[in-house]
């Protein structure tokens, strides 16, 4: 390790400092409309709402959102309280085994800390996309392109990553995330949809499966984390160098390009693909203040997986697509979700890494799509 990190110390050294972008200039090219901000946990959440019945929230409700300090204080103490890092209704759930209630609970009153939620019509198909480690909601074009024409696409940057940035609190623990979640939900005024996600947005989508089936109609894990894994077994570099305490503080500055470009050649399998716009976005927005730091803070502070214990109460339509050639969450992972999750369907690319949906959206998308249709939009009402 010590050889790595003079290494890594050297090359800094010799290709000099590489600062943050102004975040202005990073959201004229990367956020101009239809992206929006919802100031949310002391930060602008970027997000999109695109497609058929997209309801954008209203200016002044999205400028009224903020969290109070009860409620975070809450939630923190929440958080501590279930170590599974799945949330309190989990938490309960795995003491007192049993089907998840399919009761929808009541809409929390507008107040100073949450606006009146948008709605959306009750028929109208709607998709929540999540992306993963270090990268933005651009990752979904193609599935926006494909969906849009007959879902409700809504798609955002997770805390610490795209334009949204880092958390003030700091804290990226899986509990975190799904909280962040429910309260986007609310105030993006999501009531019943399907959620998706790949990689680390994955793992939040089962997450968030497990805290609220009451308001997911389907499930779609795109190589998904959340077992336990050893990284250093993996290609991810990127990975093992912002967990190491030395070597992430020099990440700060150091000039990323060349890692970006070797780890999207890593999750491609076809380096045609990866372009220099495709570095270029990856490496811009990871240059957005504090997302470096904060990819540092989320891999130090990273804990042992848990909670997947749990996938065998889901009661969701799921859909798991796994690229065969993986070298990041390979296969394995993805047979495993297939063998946890009852009902559950599993589709594998044998040309395809840990990138399915951005390396071929056209057949990811008519493969999510058509499974939507058979197993949700067409399937009779649960009892």
């Amino acid at each position: 390790m010590s050889r790595l990190i003079l290494l890594f110390g050297l090359t800094l050294l010799l290709a000099g400092c590489q600062t943050d972008l102004p975040l202005a200039s990073l959201k004229a090219q990367y956020g101009a409309p239809p992206s929006r901000y919802l100031p949310m946990d002391g930060v602008e959440v970027h997000w999109r709402d695109e497609g058929q019945g997209s309801k954008p929230l209203d200016d002044a409700a999205a400028a009224s959102l903020s969290t109070s300090a009860a409620h975070t204080a809450a939630s923190t103490a929440a958080s501590t309280a279930v170590n599974t890092g799945i949330g309190t209704s989990a938490a309960a759930s795995a003491v007192n085994p049993g089907p998840p209630s399919t009761a929808t609970s009541p809409p929390a009153a507008p107040g100073p800390d949450r606006p009146p939620a948008t709605t959306t019509p009750d028929d109208t198909p709607t998709i929540l996309l999540l992306h993963g480690t270090a990268s933005s909601l651009h990752t979904w074009e193609g599935w926006v392109k494909a969906m849009s024409p007959s879902w409700r696409v809504v798609r955002l940057d997770l805390p610490g990553f795209g334009l949204t940035g880092p958390y003030p609190s700091g804290d990226y623990s899986p509990a975190a995330t799904v909280d962040f979640l429910e309260r986007f939900a609310d105030a993006a005024g999501l009531k019943r949809f399907v959620i998706a996600g790949s990689s680390l947005g994955g793992q939040a989508a089962w997450r968030y499966a497990l805290r609220r089936p009451d308001r997911i109609s389907g499930l779609i894990l795109i190589d998904a984390t959340g077992y336990p894994q050893n990284l250093s077994t993996t290609s991810a570099v990127a990975l093992q160098l912002a967990a190491m305490p030395i070597i992430s503080e020099l990440m700060r500055w150091a000039p990323i390009e060349g890692m970006v470009d070797s780890s999207l050649k890593d999750v491609y399998v076809d380096d045609s693909l990866v372009t220099p716009e495709l570095v270029s976005r990856y490496s811009d927005l990871m240059r957005r203040p504090g997302n470096r730091v904060a990819l540092g803070d989320r891999a130090r502070s990273a804990q042992p997986s848990t909670g997947w214990e749990q996938l065998r109460q889901l009661k969701v339509p799921t859909l798991i697509l796994w690229g065969a050639q993986d070298t990041w969450v390979p296969l394995s992972m993805g047979e495993r979700f297939k063998q946890d999750i009852p009902g559950s369907e599993l589709i594998v690319y044998p040309n395809l890494g840990h990138l399915p949906m951005e390396e071929d959206p056209v057949t990811t998308a008519r493969d999510a799509m058509a499974f939507l249709r058979r197993r949700v939009l067409d399937a009779p009402p649960q009892k």
